[in-house]
């Protein structure tokens, strides 16, 4: 088999597997993974950064200003 009709034979088989429906649902799960892999060290950041931005605006007096009574 040369190189050129294993080309084809590969196209002919994603080809083929487009047309189902399964393969479709196996495509979702494999991107909705690799989304999640990536994203999780970046959502624990912003859960430490969120974390510490509300201990900060508890311990912060907040500052009133006489006019806006």
């Amino acid at each position: 088999m040369d190189a050129s009709s294993l080309i084809h034979s590969v196209i002919d088989w994603l080809q083929a597997r487009a047309r189902e429906r399964t393969s479709w649902d196996g495509l979702t799960i494999i991107v909705i993974s690799v989304l999640a892999l990536i994203a999780s060290p970046i959502i624990r950041y912003v859960a430490w950064l969120g974390l510490v931005y509300g201990i900060w605006t508890i311990w912060k007096k907040e500052k009133r200003f006489p006019f806006l009574n």
